[in-house]
């Protein structure tokens, strides 16, 4: 009997959705999803960063990328410095922060957390879950190093749609609940990123370095009236955080009217209740910045910074339970403010 060809369950295409895995970047495993509209490019070997978020018909990459160049590290080796090491491997583009976040080292259970975390330093596994012209997903998985967690990342890219959803799953694999703080880095530089960039959200209100809060988007700031939607411009010599709350809804889209485009973020406001605002612009003379970046990140997050500390009531993972959370993110042509951004990731005018 002749033998049988095996079937070609994922062919490859030039069209439609479609996904590429064995692939490298500056040193690490990557690959991309992509569709009629947007390149999705994930450092799989290093956190499962997104280095690429491209709306195609503007030829336009929302994520800021870091001009100083980064090398990859071996897999088995952590950081060094639980301060400096993100700053060291920091290329740019979209972090996941779990299971900590601040913008200092901590302690967690007496173990010391790196700075943000411990999955952007770590290598995620891969799985190809759905390959087809109308629809593409991938899962990225990882097994956390200073506590018993494990956490999954579906990642899926329909055809002709901006919006690219990520569902993912938090385990806790110990015999005893697992608080934890848990929050999405993605950060934004030119050519989209530039004054005329305005951030919509449906918040009420705003505090700076988390002191007293102020109306948002209107407010002061240095002894003077303030947007807080606009971005600084660039070589203004200042880096600071803000901090959203109140939010009615969990969303926020930052839209630069210049060029006609947008992007947005959506997820559980209960779940995820503030969002950290990082803007750089020229002040940061330590590396990777050297006083030249042009930067600002939007970071929908469960917790303010320092809620180890504090002795907040964190996320809770049951012991050998889980939580969930589901982020959509997505391009949103037109350059006009956004009033809303609903659960498919349409956004109202």
């Amino acid at each position: 009997m002749p033998a049988r060809r095996p079937p070609l369950l994922f062919p490859r295409r030039n069209h439609g959705c479609r996904v590429e895995t064995d692939l490298a970047l500056w040193g690490y495993p990557a690959l991309t999803l992509e569709n009629e509209l947007l390149r999705v490019t994930v450092l799989a070997g290093k956190g499962a960063d997104l280095v690429e978020f491209l709306y195609k018909p503007l030829d336009v990459d929302f994520l800021w990328r870091n001009a100083n160049p980064i090398r990859a590290e071996r897999a088995e080796a952590p950081p060094t410095d639980a301060l400096m090491s993100f700053a060291d491997r920091y290329e740019g583009g979209w972090q996941e922060l779990f299971p900590f976040g601040s913008r200092v080292q901590g302690k967690v259970r007496n173990t010391e957390m790196y700075f943000h975390g411990e999955v952007w330093a770590l290598p995620w596994k891969v799985e190809v879950e759905e390959d087809d012209p109308r629809c593409v997903r991938v899962r990225l998985s990882v097994r956390t190093r200073k506590t018993p967690l494990f956490l999954e990342r579906r990642m899926t890219l329909r055809s002709n749609s901006p919006v690219l959803e990520l569902d993912e799953v938090a385990w806790n694999l110990g015999p005893r609940p697992q608080g934890v703080m848990w929050g999405h880095h993605p950060a934004f530089g030119p050519p989209f990123l530039s004054p005329d960039c305005e951030i919509c959200a449906p918040a009420k209100t705003v505090s700076v370095e988390m002191k007293e809060r102020q109306p948002f988007p209107r407010g002061r700031y240095l002894g003077r009236r303030h947007d807080f939607s606009r971005m600084l411009r660039p070589g203004a010599g200042i880096e600071r955080m803000l901090y959203l709350d109140e939010l009615d809804e969990g969303w926020y889209a930052l839209v630069n009217r210049k060029r006609k485009v947008g992007f947005g973020m959506r997820w559980d406001a209960a779940r995820f209740p503030v969002v950290w605002i990082w803007q750089e612009s020229g002040k940061l003379p330590q590396p990777p910045h050297f006083n030249a970046s042009y930067a600002m990140a939007l970071e929908p997050f469960s917790h303010l910074p320092g809620a180890y500390d504090r002795g907040e009531k964190l996320l809770t993972i049951p012991a050998g339970g889980r939580i969930e959370a589901r982020f959509l993110a997505c391009a949103i042509p037109g350059g006009k403010p956004v009033k809303s951004l609903d659960a498919r990731g349409r956004a109202r005018t």
